[in-house]
């Protein structure tokens, strides 16, 4: 019956529909499909519109019509290999191969697949897995079913880390913030263990240098280069020095209190006092000072490096030179005329287990384990008010100001009390920093623009008049401009990128609770508390300052 209707080309990629003038049976979708089965065409690609033209050129009434003698041959079903489209992402770090099932032509192949992604200039980061898996996949798939899986991934670089500095000793403000574990498990807040000293030769800090990363690549075989970590040098501070027999280690030259500075340590010879108090008088001392007992009222004590309380500071004023560790607590009082009459004063970080009333100004961080109650603080850095597991630590009241973040547990309090905070006050130096590099560049180009129209005037003089010497400086001084026109640019743009992610980065947080009443406010934005949140921060995203859920 099939040869009736159907038969397959001369070279089998085909499958013709020829009726003839004695047909008696009216050929049918059903029968058409019927027969291409037993041609063994039923996996061919199927042209719908050519299987209904043909339907309608048999019909009895088209035959009745036409001379159907004279009709062609209908191409209704074709043979079809696989075919396979390759995909490259747009930044080229991942390529895809989507695979098309034959239709009763050949399979794929991993020839195919390969000429393929030569094809398309895929040679990194090829996943043979991925490879075998595409073609075992593509034999269980129905004719004309479609198959995307990728096949090759590039790898972003690994930029190198900067030059690190480990401390291998503490120093009396990690003391504060790191109370003693004890045996069953619990932390004893009034247990900080015994003050931190060193010997002569105990290592102090280890420098671990900076790594210069792993390149990257496209799937198309370009290369990414890595970015090297800066690489960075110890920076001895007074007592110490670094170890002859491994130049990444620093080591106490002498004994004393350890203090952390920056890419360094120093080892303070302090003076030890039991107490500041009338039989002492007001201390002034030029080095560090430690105190092993408390600073009554009315008392002052200044030194030009550190100075380390083990007791309490009540209503008195410090003042030091680096940092300012208070073991127990500073204490004030509420004052008549609103002045508050503790103040403690350091160019370095202020760490202290509480604060209350009190007036407190520091060059870097201010940091405190239990709570800030009704105080003044100014802080270039950030101000951290908590203990090391955020269970504990309230800032309420008062006026807060950090040059960065402010984080604590708690912020404001039930009772609604007027707290403010004020993150992010180095705005201003940031951005004139920015200003600055940027008005360095514009001036720069203005050189350049002077030498140009100097070359320019050099260039209308006859070439036997124009004199050496002077056409030598000209095209040097081009050169440098040029150098440091590239130079200031870069520089302007890293310090316009380093600024617009730090304002995205600085946060005000309170990790339990956010009381109505506080008034907040990050860089020149400003933000009113008018109802309880629970754990949350308040920060800057896409120019807008709002309160999020942590």
């Amino acid at each position: 019956m099939a040869e009736l209707f159907l038969r397959i080309s001369d070279d089998g990629q085909s499958v013709l529909f020829a009726a003839t003038p004695s047909q008696e049976l009216v050929p049918t979708r059903a029968l058409l499909l019927e027969q291409l089965h037993r041609l063994g065409a039923g996996a061919f690609y199927l042209y719908e519109k050519a299987i209904d033209s043909a339907l309608a050129a048999a019909s009895p009434e088209q035959q009745l019509e036409a001379d159907i003698a004279s009709m062609e041959p209908i191409v209704i079903a074709e043979r079809r290999d696989a075919s396979l489209v390759v995909k490259v992402d747009p930044d080229f770090m991942r390529a895809s191969i989507t695979v098309i099932a034959p239709f009763g032509g050949n399979p794929l192949t991993g020839a195919d697949i390969l000429e393929a992604l030569k094809q398309n200039r895929i040679v990194k980061g090829i996943r043979k897995t991925q490879l075998h898996q595409l073609l075992e996949k593509t034999q269980q798939l129905a004719p004309g079913e479609k198959l995307t899986l990728p096949i090759a991934f590039g790898r972003l670089p690994e930029h190198g880390r900067d030059a690190r500095f480990e401390p291998l000793v503490e120093d009396a403000s990690h003391r504060i913030l790191k109370p003693k574990l004890g045996d069953d498990g619990k932390v004893d807040m009034l247990d900080l263990g015994e003050l931190i000293t060193v010997k002569v030769g105990q290592p102090l800090l280890k420098r671990i240098p900076a790594t210069e990363g792993v390149p990257g690549f496209t799937v198309q075989g370009k290369a990414l280069v890595a970015k090297p970590g800066k690489d960075s040098e110890f920076q001895p501070g007074e007592g110490t020095m670094i170890s002859d027999q491994d130049p990444n280690l620093l080591l106490a030259e002498q004994s004393g209190i350890p203090v952390r500075k920056g890419r360094g340590m120093q080892v303070d010879e302090a003076l030890t006092l039991k107490g500041v108090n009338v039989a002492t008088g007001h201390i002034h001392f030029d080095g560090s000072i430690l105190i092993t007992g408390d600073v009554t009222p009315g008392m002052r004590v200044s030194a030009t490096g550190n100075i380390t309380v083990a007791g309490f500071v009540e209503l008195a004023e410090l003042k030091a030179g680096g940092d300012i560790s208070i073991i127990k607590g500073i204490i004030g009082r509420k004052q008549q005329d609103a002045k508050l009459a503790c103040k403690v004063e350091a160019k370095g970080n202020v760490t202290s287990k509480f604060a209350q009333f009190a007036e407190i100004s520091c060059g870097q961080n201010a940091q405190f384990t239990l709570h800030v109650l009704h105080c003044v603080i100014r802080a270039e850095g950030e101000v951290v008010v908590m203990d090391q597991f955020k269970r504990q630590g309230t800032l309420s009241g008062g006026v807060t100001e950090a040059g960065y973040s402010i984080r604590t547990v708690n912020l404001g309090a039930l009772a609604g009390i007027p707290t403010v905070v004020n993150a992010f006050t180095k705005f201003e130096y940031l951005q004139q920093q920015v200003q600055d590099k940027h008005r360095d560049y514009q001036i720069e180009l203005q050189n350049v623009e002077k030498i140009r129209q100097a070359q320019l005037k050099l260039l209308k003089l006859p070439e036997h008049k124009r004199p050496i010497e002077l056409s030598e400086r000209i095209q040097s001084a081009a050169e440098q401009h040029k150098s440091q026109i590239t130079y200031l640019e870069t520089d302007y743009q890293q310090l316009r990128d380093e600024y617009e992610e730090l304002k995205t980065r600085v946060t005000i947080t309170a990790f339990n609770r956010l009381y109505s009443g506080v008034q907040s406010q990050l860089e020149k934005e400003k933000l009113v508390i008018d109802q309880d949140h629970g754990p949350c921060k308040l920060h800057i995203t896409e120019q807008v300052f709002q309160c999020s859920p942590l």
